[in-house]
């Protein structure tokens, strides 16, 4: 199996990473990663890219311009775009917001015997949304050739459904009559710690949907209509703050059924995808991230804080925060979304066998 990841930015080089790391336990042949601008701000992480054992793809018309780049260190790149894009079995795009769909019309369409395409975040229109442990049963084999990993956010809207609301047994059997209402107001970083670009205070979200709120509420949405016709009471509001370190959540669920306290924290620690912590700052969560984690990443889907946890509305609420894990969950969501291309059969194994545990994914941080 060849792996293309299209884009090396804050999802593009953390994905590269992760699949050097595992490529000799997942039967990975070759990695392959595309950049398109040769510039000498960048040039560090691509000589580190491929020493580590990976491929650089460039644009042919770009391609002198990055042996002049890289002639210092004795290297040049390996592939034009469109020969790694023939090459390769799966390719993963990471590219800005709107670039893949693009890329879907002007080459991905045209490109045959592929097993498929992923692409990240907002690309709604690219193929069929998908959150790992969500909605993995509606993935046909043979017919979903292009997947969208849903973003962050979306992945920690769905992942507080499903724990709290819809399958607290987490048996992977929804029942969607248990909730009541779901409130989420989400506290996004104005950028990543690799970024330049900020806000100066809060910057208010508007809505996009008049009864859904921001999109990760109608994503989180998009994704569950892919398993039946879904209708549920769920809400996010989004702002953006001057911070640089994680995304954090408050919510609000209420349900049919009752819970207390303690079983709300037992629900939290049975699920693999879900962390819990004792801190109640996201600087040192993300600090944990960056001291144990792959790359400097937490790939659980979330990170609850358990002092925040309250149980209200005579046992019927829970409310509280969490921390988003950077892009973490996406990352292993596209992960499994490739072998699930690859071998949809044995791709949940693969994944119990080495990514449920340090360094990727963690009880407590």
């Amino acid at each position: 199996m060849r792996i293309l990841v299209v884009g090396t930015g804050t999802i593009g080089q953390p994905l590269i990473k992760l699949f050097l790391t595992v490529k000799k336990a997942l039967g990975i042949d070759e990695i392959i990663f595309h950049k398109h601008l040769p510039l000498l701000k960048d040039r560090g992480f691509i000589v580190d890219f491929i020493h580590e054992g990976a491929k650089l793809a460039v644009p042919s018309e770009s391609l002198d311009n990055f042996k002049k780049l890289l002639e210092g260190y004795c290297l040049e790149p390996d592939y034009t775009f469109t020969q790694a894009l023939n090459r390769a079995d799966i390719i993963v795009d990471c590219t800005d917001k709107g670039i893949a769909r693009e890329f879907k019309r002007k080459y991905y369409e045209k490109t045959a015997r592929k097993l498929g395409f992923i692409a990240q975040g907002s690309e709604k229109g690219f193929g069929k949304p998908y959150a790992l442990n969500i909605n993995d049963s509606a993935l046909e084999p043979g017919r979903d050739r292009f997947l969208q990993v849903v973003s962050c956010n979306t992945h920690q809207v769905l992942v507080l459904l499903k724990t709290l609301a819809l399958d607290p047994e987490n048996m992977g059997k929804f029942n969607y009559d248990n909730l009541i209402r779901a409130r989420f107001y989400l506290g996004r970083r104005a950028s990543d710690v690799s970024q330049s670009e900020s806000t100066v205070g809060v910057e208010v979200g508007e809505p996009t949907d008049t009864g859904y709120g921001s999109h990760q509420a109608v994503d989180a949405i998009r994704v569950l209509r892919t398993l039946g016709d879904i209708n549920l009471d769920i809400h996010t509001a989004a702002d953006i703050l001057n911070n640089s370190y994680m995304h954090t959540v408050y919510f609000s669920i209420m349900t049919k059924s009752f819970v207390t306290k303690e079983e709300v924290e037992k629900r939290f620690r049975n699920n693999p995808l879900t962390a819990v912590t004792y801190r109640n700052t996201n600087n040192q969560i993300f600090s944990g991230g960056r001291d144990r984690g792959n790359y400097g990443r937490i790939l659980n889907q979330t990170v609850v804080c358990l002092p925040s946890i309250e149980v209200i509305s005579g046992g019927h609420e829970v409310v509280g925060r969490c921390f988003t894990p950077q892009d973490g969950n996406a990352l292993l969501s596209s992960v499994a979304a490739v072998l699930w291309l690859k071998d949809s059969g044995i791709y949940k194994e693969l994944l119990a066998d080495h990514f449920f545990r340090p360094p990727f994914l963690f009880d407590e941080v």
